[in-house]
């Protein structure tokens, strides 16, 4: 972690939020929401276009600032206005365990993707209590989206053991800007690049997804990494999977 936080040392907190938005959201359709925690607990945010924010940025940088994952089709953070579903990620609560973001780190890099039981993450997000990782995907549309949820929880379900947040799925989701404040903790957000290739999300299904792939396919594919458990879980999952596989059928007209 020292190399890249000497790196982003050689950046204001301005250049630092600008690289981080633009790494994510260059050539990106549709509205971004950028957000600020008030002192007084309130919330604000506003929405902008992508060549938009890069002037509007010095206005919001300090503490606590937020920005969109993925875009929208109207200037409203809501999860029918979904235009790009641009990213998956998983917000790992480690400090909520007692465990330090740079060891989680460590820990995941041997255990999760060096084994390739996860790719590589695009980038990670060192919040100042916790770690968000981020995969950039070629963007696909709303009518993606029961897809893009079964691999969301696929890879929420291999981080839930070093602290995954349950409550941060949602594509709608916000995450903290590098050069930014966390009041909670007063460190600043840091944020380590790791490489800048898209993934396709229909790949991450053919090879994360062993189930879905046997039922769309009929081949057999890689061997599965789920552990098998008869339980309620397991059921949702499969009802989870049946559904997308109905609305890919219909050709996403439901």
């Amino acid at each position: 972690m020292e190399n890249f936080k000497l790196e982003n040392m050689e950046l204001s907190p301005l250049d630092r939020a600008k690289r981080h938005v633009t790494f994510q959201h260059r050539g990106a359709s549709g509205w971004i929401t950028l957000a600020k925690k008030e002192p007084d607990g309130g919330w604000k945010q506003y929405h902008y276009q992508p060549n938009e924010l890069a002037v509007e940025l010095p206005k919001w940088l300090g503490e606590d600032v937020y920005f969109s994952q993925n875009t929208f089709y109207k200037p409203q953070r809501r999860i029918e206005n979904i235009r790009q579903l641009r990213a998956l990620y998983v917000d790992v609560d480690c400090h909520t365990i007692g465990y330090e973001p740079e060891w989680v780190v460590g820990k995941l890099d041997i255990e999760v993707f060096y084994d390739n039981i996860l790719p590589e993450p695009n980038l990670i997000i060192f919040s100042g209590r916790g770690i968000v990782c981020v995969w950039l995907i070629e963007p696909v549309p709303y009518k993606a989206l029961p897809l893009w949820k079964a691999v969301e929880n696929y890879f929420y379900e291999q981080l839930s053991y070093v602290g995954a947040d349950k409550k941060s799925l949602d594509p709608t989701r916000v995450f903290r800007i590098d050069g930014s404040v966390n009041s909670k903790s007063k460190r600043e957000v840091v944020v380590e690049y790791r490489h800048g290739d898209r993934y396709v999300l229909r790949d991450l299904q053919y090879e994360y997804l062993p189930e879905l792939t046997r039922t769309e396919t009929g081949k057999k594919g890689r061997k599965g990494k789920l552990v098998r458990l008869h339980n309620i879980q397991t059921l949702h999952y499969a009802r989870l999977l049946d559904l997308i596989r109905l609305a890919e059928i219909r050709n996403y007209d439901l």
